[in-house]
């Protein structure tokens, strides 16, 4: 039994309570600076408060349970040996790590999720400037927070749902004064595993000096490469017509897969907005203003 009675589902009671507050006419919270407050509202845009998405997500299990030579996920064994056995990530959704890219996905799909229903709660017809988080509060649980502020169009027209976007509220005026709307918030993720063969190995001796780890290369390259792809398929699967991507972190990690030897994992995530563009006539263009310095020449 919950403290509130909340079985999971839908809004949150302190989410509810908030969307009460605003009906009520409470004061409204924003998360904007004072000039991204002055250039949604040329750009017709009113803010109508603050609105939050969390989950807190256990992921003990992460599916991997073998080594990076595994047959039949990658060259194998004799590779390792005489040559570059390579990641193992058959999938841009994982491979064996899938259990784990499923959990991070639903914590940030979740957060997204309940921040947008709040938003069009208040009657909102999008969401700028989110914060989108990850905390790990132990070993195995994880916060997944997303924080921004609801505005509303002056217009009659209504989206179906709100959009989201990570850009700056003056970033957005600037985009709808160009003629481009913000159409969502995607991100790709991917998690590969790579054998520390004895080439890796031995550049990690205290006799290789400062050189590459080739091994580490490949790795986060690959993993890189895998993400992009899959923020690509994204974008295009909104529909959007292209898109800003805002921010890419890469990790990596060893994991121990038998006595004495340990493998490396490395995961990467890239976040960005799909934009859409749009045509209603001659696009407006910011007047031009003149301003003199009123301080004394001395």
């Amino acid at each position: 039994m919950s403290v509130d009675g909340w079985d999971g589902r839908g809004l949150p009671p302190v989410a509810r309570a908030r969307i009460a507050r605003a009906a009520n006419g409470g004061v409204r919270t924003s998360l904007l600076s004072a000039d991204g407050v002055a250039g949604l509202e040329v750009a017709g845009f009113d803010t109508v408060g603050e609105v939050l998405g969390t989950t807190v997500m256990q992921i003990g299990w992460t599916g991997w349970g073998g080594c990076g030579w595994r047959p039949g996920v990658n060259p194998g064994l004799i590779a390792g040996l005489l040559g570059d056995p390579g990641p193992a990530a058959g999938r841009p959704s994982g491979a064996g790590f899938a259990p784990y890219t499923r959990a991070i996905r639903h914590g940030r799909d979740t957060a997204l999720d309940r921040m947008r229903q709040e938003a069009a709660a208040l009657g909102a017809d999008g969401v700028v400037g989110v914060r989108l988080t990850e905390t790990r509060m132990d070993d195995q649980k994880r916060e997944f927070m997303a924080l921004g502020t609801a505005v509303r169009a002056r217009g009659r027209q209504r989206a179906g749902v709100p959009f989201t976007t990570d850009l700056a509220a003056q970033d957005v005026a600037k985009l709808l004064g160009a003629g481009w709307v913000p159409a969502g918030i995607v991100y790709g993720l991917s998690v590969a595993i790579r054998h520390d063969d004895w080439r890796t190995t031995s550049s990690l001796s205290f006799f290789a000096g400062n050189v590459e780890v080739a091994g580490y290369t490949e790795l986060i390259s690959h993993v890189r490469a895998v993400a992009r792809d899959e923020f690509a398929r994204r974008v295009a699967a909104t529909g959007a017509d292209a898109a800003l991507m805002s921010g890419l972190s890469s990790r990596m990690w060893a994991i121990e897969v038998a006595d004495n030897h340990t493998d490396h994992a490395a995961e990467c995530i890239v976040t960005g907005n799909a934009i859409a563009q749009f045509r209603t006539g001659q696009l407006s263009t910011p007047n031009s203003l003149t301003i003199l310095p009123l301080r004394s020449p001395r």
